[in-house]
């Protein structure tokens, strides 16, 4: 079997000299027991494109162990969690919120709780982690224009479902990028099926019956729901968002009836499944997907775990280092991580919250009477039961996980299986908004 991780876009941009790390693509192996690492781009070992290398010394394989959790540490931090949660989806669904919709219509009521603190969160990593000379440019092996090309590469390398932008027609990939469902059943028929995807399935279907169900009290009848899509806020919110991400930005198309992909060439429950999708799929980023990336914190604090970059003097001999030194980030960069880390934690809304407490979100959402809003807390309480439900199904997972460790289990190689928990998707640990 083998695990690997892509990252040669990224990690082909310009690094200052001497380069201070980062691996592109990693391949691991299992051939024999010490491990085979076969790198399929020139990497921050030193080596050319295509060359593999069996590990023989400890430290050797050590130093691959510190240059694949780093890699992957700073791509993540880069690209999935700065740019795809804080500076795209976050951030562009706030604003098109907040330009587009009346203070007063349920869609932008129903959003509060999930844009809260957004504003001032990305404003701050803006200041302190995105702009030239700020924290995360400091740690980072990267000069000022190679950051610029890493920026400019990171929606390439953003899973989720902007992959498929080569391989579906324009209107299958506007009907498409924002469905999760479809997107992880197109995963798990290519063979990746994971817990993880397992666990995401579960979670954006009660999370999309959950939007569904309270947009359906709102409109309830296929003429309520055209007069929503049709609304000029409507349209313009879902516009603005769509032109704002960088993958969609390119392929709507609006006015031209006679182009498939055109907004107006849609009908009207296509567009209404677009709107719910969409909506959808924001809160899913926001939650779980912000969980998945962005919680960082542990990993930063440890800079012989994970370091942003590191000196190139800690290659082994033969990859024309010296074999020598701590597998560690220099002080300078282990003390930018530090710094970063202490804007983290800023606390947000929890996403369970009973029905009638103080933490009750649903509160705020926009309601025409007594018994409209009778049928909202339905579909509220309903949805905390089946998130109270996921999660006490998640403990039960990771439980088993270390259950199967600690009994000593053998995987089909023979090896002791190693199985670890997952904690991205349980609701007990999500908030309801990104934080830093």
């Amino acid at each position: 079997g083998s695990e690997g991780v892509r990252g040669e876009g990224v990690c082909a941009a310009r690094r200052p000299e001497p380069p201070k790390g980062w691996g592109a693509n990693h391949i691991f192996t299992h051939d024999d027991d010490v491990g085979t690492v076969a790198l399929a781009a020139a990497s921050a070992a030193g080596l050319r494109a295509g060359n593999r290398v069996t590990l023989g010394e400890p430290r050797d394989w050590e130093y691959f162990k510190f240059v694949f959790r780093s890699s992957l540490f700073g791509i993540v931090t880069l690209v999935d969690h700065l740019y795809g949660v804080h500076l795209q989806v976050s951030n562009i669904f706030t604003m098109a919120m907040r330009e587009q919709l009346s203070k007063d219509t349920p869609l932008r009521r129903f959003l509060v709780p999930f844009t809260y603190g957004t504003i001032a969160i990305n404003d701050a990593a803006r200041v302190t982690l995105v702009t030239p000379d700020s924290w995360v440019p400091r740690a980072y092996p990267f000069d000022e224009e190679g950051l610029q090309l890493a920026w400019a590469n990171a929606y390439r390398h953003l899973p989720g479902g902007v992959e498929l932008k080569v391989e579906l027609t324009e209107r299958a990939f506007l009907q498409t990028i924002f469905d999760r469902k479809a997107y992880i059943d197109i995963r798990i028929e290519s063979g990746v099926d994971t817990q993880y995807y397992k666990q995401a399935l579960e979670y954006w279907v009660m999370l999309r019956a959950f939007v569904k169900g309270t947009f359906d009290v709102y409109y309830p009848t296929a003429a309520d729901q055209q007069r929503f899509v049709e609304d000029a806020e409507t349209e313009h919110f879902l516009l603005q968002a769509m032109g704002g991400i960088q993958a969609t930005s390119d392929v709507l198309v609006i006015g031209d009836e006679s182009l498939p992909h055109a907004w107006e060439s849609f009908a009207r429950a296509e567009k209404y499944t677009m709107v719910i999708d969409a909506i959808t799929r924001f809160i899913d980023v926001v939650t779980t997907g912000h969980e998945q990336v962005g919680k960082v914190q542990a990993y930063a604090q440890d800079a012989s775990f994970a370091s942003f970059s590191w000196a190139a003097s800690l290659r082994p001999r033969w990859a024309g280092g010296t074999g020598e030194g701590v597998l560690a980030a220099p002080k300078e960069v282990a003390t930018g991580q530090a710094l970063i880390m202490a804007l983290t934690s800023t606390p947000m809304p929890d996403l369970v919250a009973a029905a009638g407490g103080e933490q009750d979100w649903s509160k705020i959402f926009w309601a025409a009477d007594g018994e409209q809003r009778a049928q909202l807390d339905e579909v509220y309480v309903q949805f905390q039961d089946r998130l109270r439900a996921f999660s006490a199904k998640c403990q039960e997972v990771n439980e088993d996980a270390l259950a199967a460790f600690e009994s000593g289990q053998q995987n089909v190689a023979g090896k002791p299986l190693v199985n670890f928990g997952l904690w991205s998707h349980d609701p007990q640990y999500l908030e309801t908004s990104v934080s830093i």
